[in-house]
């Protein structure tokens, strides 16, 4: 009977997540500058099971970069998005609707600083947010603002080489400062850096890196990622002096393995992996650089400047929370696999989606239950979400795949509360349909509301409810008190201990 009347905290953060890059539209508008964000041309011919493993337009050399700045035949969704910029207010009352109290969205750093080297922010750009913020908070949901979401103006890429270089620790200081001063009364959790680990698939839109300005790429990723830490904890040192009741948080993208087989070699190449993937949270979360990554740095003959300054900053100035994206679990095979992100095994015992993401709620149980024993901070489930090929009939939706895939994890995301983890956030990916961060298309659709925008952006753009929206409304209302937690079907049921 206990199971039956579990329902999660009435304090508990229900909401959704988006990018600026993938929703807002009016790259041009206001004095806003480009971004890695608007020179991803949409490839109509891509193969979608295939692209995680390639490097999907995301990475760039001198030549490329100016070649899609001047591309007058190209489509390049992101420049578009779905017209939240104009449309903010009837997208904000949708998720009033629905019940979210909480909202993430992120703000376009070239909006407020169009080349990002400047030392006063455009006001245009802060005044779009003055509204979206104050509409947010109008519709009562806590505002999470994520500074950077992959969208680095691109004259700093140009310029100065991107994170690589210790100048942007400034630039990007700088304007997360003005952000903090301008909203440090409405908004009360912040987290710096989108998916920071992701750095073997994003190097461009992430650490800004051209491939004709590296002589060492891994040296200047890893680099790049330091001086990420070290802006974090400068973010951190400033916002708990300006106010100690704002929350700084790392994001990262979960990268949950399970080994191909029991083998030994497969646990302990599985677990290294993991550990490596660990790394990015553990110096913003515990302050130091863990010895194994140390080791690696020396035995790869790799160079990060990390001065006793560096230290001593990030010791005495750790994040508040750790923020993690679940869409799937991956698998790992010592023998064909190696300790690149990018290499994995296809797992025999879980079913996909066209673009090859499996559907594995024990995966977000088990990735949220490593976290916590880990670190013991306050989690935040910042993405989560099934990207689908909707069919649009009758005015609506029928995306019973979508409820199924968001009720098993949100089953999961209870059990693990029920353990005594702390986590206080649930925003699954794009409420409303939003242009794919990997591979640009429109028909990736994630959104418990349709957006009528196709891949090249026709469309009239008006908004539908799905079934889903009517579902996640419910799930609100009743603090997931009905999604039958002690349901045979429960995958966390199907698990545990006899």
């Amino acid at each position: 009977m206990e199971n039956k009347q579990f329902s999660f905290p009435e304090n508990f953060l229900w909401g959704g997540a988006t990018a600026a890059c993938q929703i807002e539209g009016a790259y041009d508008v206001d004095g806003r500058g480009l971004s890695t964000s608007d020179i991803h041309r949409y490839n109509s011919k891509l193969d979608r099971k295939k692209y995680r493993s390639k490097l999907v337009e995301n990475e760039h050399t001198s030549a490329t970069l100016a070649a899609c700045v001047a591309d007058q035949d190209g489509y390049y969704p992101k420049r578009y998005g779905n017209e939240f910029y104009y449309r903010y207010k009837e997208d904000i009352a949708l998720m009033k609707e629905m019940g979210f109290n909480s909202f993430r969205f992120s703000i376009s750093w070239p909006r407020i600083f169009p080349k990002g080297d400047e030392t006063k922010p455009n006001e245009k750009g802060l005044e779009f947010y003055d509204k979206v913020i104050e509409e947010v908070v109008k519709a009562g949901m806590e505002p999470i603002v994520t500074m950077f979401h992959y969208d680095i103006p691109l004259h700093l890429l140009t310029e100065y080489g991107g994170f690589k270089n210790p100048k942007l620790i400034g630039f990007m200081t700088r304007y997360a400062k003005v952000l903090l001063d301008r909203y440090a009364d409405k908004v009360k959790c912040w987290i710096p850096f989108n998916q920071t680990n992701l750095i073997q698939y994003c190097s461009f839109k992430s650490l800004g890196i051209l491939r004709d300005k590296t002589d060492n790429l891994v040296e200047d990723q890893y680099q790049a990622i330091h001086n990420q830490f070290v802006i974090n904890a400068e973010i951190k040192k400033y916002a708990k002096a300006l106010n100690p009741e704002i929350k700084i948080g790392i994001m990262l993208a979960d990268c949950t393995y399970y080994p191909n087989t029991c083998r030994p070699e497969d646990i302990v190449f599985t677990m290294r992996r993991i550990r490596r993937q660990y790394f990015y949270a553990d110096v913003p979360l515990r302050g130091e650089y863990p010895g194994h990554m140390l080791r690696y740095f020396k035995e790869n003959d790799i160079h990060v400047n990390i001065t006793e300054e560096d230290r001593e900053l990030l010791k005495n100035n750790t994040l508040d929370f750790l923020a993690f994206s679940y869409y799937y679990s991956r698998t790992l095979d010592s023998q064909n696999n190696t300790m690149d992100p990018r290499t994995i095994s296809e797992n025999p015992y879980l079913k996909g989606n066209a673009w090859g993401w499996t559907i594995d709620p024990l995966g977000m149980y088990n990735a949220i239950s490593q976290y916590w024993d880990r670190y013991q901070k306050p989690i935040m489930i910042a993405e989560n979400g099934f990207g689908y090929e909707d069919v649009f009939e009758d005015g609506t939706v029928h995306d019973d795949y979508r409820i199924n895939y968001l009720k098993q994890h949100i089953q999961a995301v209870g059990e693990a509360i029920k353990d005594g983890v702390d986590v206080f956030a649930y925003l699954p990916w794009g409420p409303i349909d939003l242009v794919s961060s990997g591979t640009a298309e429109m028909s990736k659709r994630y959104g418990f509301v349709y957006v009528d925008l196709d891949d090249f952006g026709k469309g009239s753009g008006d908004r539908f409810k799905k079934d889903s929206f009517y579902w996640y409304q419910k799930v609100i209302a009743t603090h997931g008190e009905g999604l039958c937690f002690d349901n045979p079907e429960n995958p966390i049921m199907i698990a545990k201990e006899k």
